[in-house]
C-alpha cells in the first residue's frame, strides 16, 4: 500500500512481515511442548516396564533360593491318617462272568487328637531368607471296626490279617526321629512306604514343587503332590488285629517333624480336635478350616480346631482307590502357613503402576511453572526429570531386598525428591520453583505409599485423591492459553 507525501510522491507503507509477525513455532510453543512431552512421557513407559520384568525376575530369583532351602531342610508338611489300611475282597459280574477281586479300603479314626508345637526359624540364602521350623506333633485316639459295617461290606470279605496301620506325610526328610506307634497298648516301629494297592496318592504324585506365596493364595497348602505319595506304615501282629476287631482300639503317635513355609493337617477323625502352638508371630491360618480360636502376639501364637465328620464331604470309610473321595479327604486339610508378614516384591509391583502417574504430573507441573513464570525449560531436561523418576523405582527395589519396603520407600524418595528439586532449581533459575516440585514430588510419594498400605479402600482414597489432583490443575490450567 502507498501513501501521498507533501511533495506528491508515493511512499510505501511498512509491512506487517517478518518483524513483527511471530513464527509457526513461537505461536504455537506451548501446544508442541504438550506434544513433546507426552510423547516423552510414552517413551518413559518402556523403562517402567522393564523395572516391572527386573521385579518378576528377582521374585522369581527368590523363589528358587528358597526352593533350594526347602530342598536341603524339608518342605511343607501335610500329616494325613494315622488309618488302617485293610483289604477285602468284592464278587463282581463282567461280561456275563462272575470274578472276585480284591480291593483295599482306609478306615478313618473315631477319634483324633493333635497336640502341635513349632519351633520356627529362618534360613538364609544370600539376601534371601526361607521360614523353617521344628515341630513335635503328637496325634492320639481310637478306630472303631464297627464303622466298616456300617459301609456294607460284609466280615467275612474283610482280610484283617493283612490289615496296615498307615500316615501320609508329604516330606519324609523331615523326620528327626524314629516313629513308634502306640496300638492297643503295644508298640510297632513304623517303616517308610505306604505298601497299599491301588491306593490313590493325591492330583498328580510327580508333582512336588514349592509354589511361591505371591503366585497362590495366601494360606494356600500345596496339594499337588498327593496327601499318600509319600509316608509311613506299620504292620500289626494277630494279637493287636484281634484287639481290634473286639472294639474301639485307642493309638497315639508322636512326630519328630522339620518342615517349612506350612504345616497342615487332614481331619480325618469323626470327631478331631488339635492345638497348634509356635514362637512365629506372623502365622496364616488356611486350609478348608479355619480355627474356633486363636491368640496371636509378640511371642507367637495358639490355635484350636474342632472339626466333626459333619462338617466334610465323606465318612470313616473309603475305598483306597476311590479317587473323587480322596480329593476330597486332600481338599478338607486345615493348618497354618509360618509366611513372610510383607511381600516387598508384591509392594514394588503396586508402587510401579502409579510410576506414569507421577511422571506425568510432574511434567504438567513443571509446564505450568514454565508457562506462567515465561521460565523455558528444555526437553532435555524433561526427560532427565523422568528418567529419575523411573530410575527412582530401580533404587527401591535394590534397598527393599536388605532394609524391607517401607525403609527403602523413604529412603529411595528422599534420593529422588532431593536431586530433583536441586536440579529443577538450578534449571529454573529459581530455589522457591525447585521446591515447589520438590514438595509436590514428595506429596505424590505419600500418597501413593499410603494407597500401597491400604486395601479394600485404596481405590476410593486413589480415586477421591486424582479427582482433587485434577481439580487444581483445572484451576491453574485457566491461566494458560496455548
Amino acid at each position: 500500500m502507498e501513501t501521498m507525501d507533501s511533495s506528491n510522491q508515493m511512499t510505501p507503507l511498512p509491512s506487517e512481515g517478518n518483524g513483527n509477525k511471530r513464527s509457526f513455532i513461537e505461536r504455537y510453543s506451548a501446544s508442541i511442548k504438550l506434544v513433546i512431552i507426552g510423547f516423552l512421557t510414552l517413551f518413559l513407559l518402556i523403562p517402567l516396564g522393564m523395572i516391572r520384568g527386573l521385579i518378576n525376575e528377582r521374585k522369581f530369583t527368590k523363589s528358587s533360593a528358597v526352593q533350594d532351602i526347602t530342598s536341603k531342610w524339608s518342605g511343607e508338611q501335610i500329616v494325613t491318617g494315622p488309618c488302617i489300611a485293610i483289604p477285602y475282597t468284592q464278587e463282581r459280574i463282567m461280561n456275563d462272568k462272575r470274578e472276585i477281586v480284591s480291593r483295599d479300603i482306609l478306615l478313618f479314626p473315631e477319634t483324633l487328637d493333635i497336640q502341635a508345637n513349632a519351633a520356627v526359624e529362618k534360613r538364609k540364602r544370600g539376601i534371601y531368607d526361607a521360614s523353617v521350623y521344628k515341630s513335635e506333633i503328637t496325634l492320639e485316639g481310637a478306630f472303631d471296626m464297627s464303622e466298616i459295617e456300617k459301609a456294607g461290606i460284609k466280615e467275612e470279605d474283610i482280610k484283617f490279617d493283612k490289615a496296615r496301620v498307615i500316615m501320609g506325610i508329604t516330606d519324609l526328610r523331615g523326620i528327626r526321629e524314629v516313629v513308634s506307634l502306640q496300638l492297643n497298648g503295644k508298640t510297632f516301629l513304623m517303616e517308610p512306604g505306604i505298601p497299599v494297592e491301588n491306593l490313590f496318592t493325591g492330583p498328580n504324585p510327580d508333582m512336588n514343587i514349592y509354589i511361591p506365596d505371591t503366585e497362590k493364595s495366601v494360606a494356600a497348602p500345596n496339594v499337588f503332590s498327593g496327601i499318600f505319595a509319600a509316608g509311613l506304615n506299620a504292620r500289626p501282629d494277630s494279637s493287636a488285629i484281634t484287639a481290634m476287631r473286639d472294639g474301639n482300639t485307642p493309638f497315639s503317635v508322636t512326630l519328630y517333624l522339620n518342615g517349612s513355609m506350612g504345616l497342615y493337617i487332614v481331619p480325618v477323625g469323626k470327631v478331631t480336635t488339635a492345638a497348634f502352638q509356635s514362637d512365629w508371630s506372623a502365622p496364616s491360618f488356611g486350609g478348608g478350616f479355619l480355627p474356633s480360636d486363636h491368640e496371636i502376639g509378640d511371642e507367637g501364637f495358639s490355635a484350636n480346631w474342632k472339626i466333626l465328620d459333619l462338617n466334610r464331604s465323606y465318612g470313616q470309610v473309603v475305598r483306597a482307590d476311590d479317587s473323587s473321595t480322596i480329593n476330597l479327604v486332600a481338599s478338607s486339610l486345615f493348618g497354618v502357613k509360618f509366611i513372610q508378614s510383607v511381600d516387598q516384591y508384591q509392594q514394588n509391583l503396586r508402587s510401579v503402576k502409579y510410576g506414569i502417574l507421577i511422571i506425568l504430573l510432574t511434567f504438567v507441573v513443571v509446564l505450568f511453572i514454565e508457562l506462567i513464570k515465561k521460565n523455558p525449560v528444555n526437553p532435555f531436561h524433561y526427560l532427565l526429570v523422568g528418567l529419575a523418576l523411573v530410575l527412582f523405582y530401580a533404587l527401591l527395589l535394590s534397598i527393599s531386598e536388605i532394609w524391607g519396603f517401607n525403609l527403602a520407600y523413604a529412603v529411595a524418595a528422599l534420593m529422588t525428591i532431593i536431586m530433583i528439586t536441586l536440579h529443577m532449581g538450578a534449571i529454573l533459575k529459581n530455589r522457591k520453583q525447585g521446591l515447589l516440585v520438590g514438595g509436590l514430588l514428595a506429596f505424590l510419594y505419600v500418597f501413593v505409599f499410603l494407597l500401597i498400605r491400604m486395601e479394600s479402600y485404596s481405590l476410593l482414597v486413589g480415586s477421591l485423591g486424582l479427582f482433587a489432583i485434577l481439580a487444581v490443575i483445572m484451576y491453574y490450567a485457566r491461566k494458560i492459553r496455548i
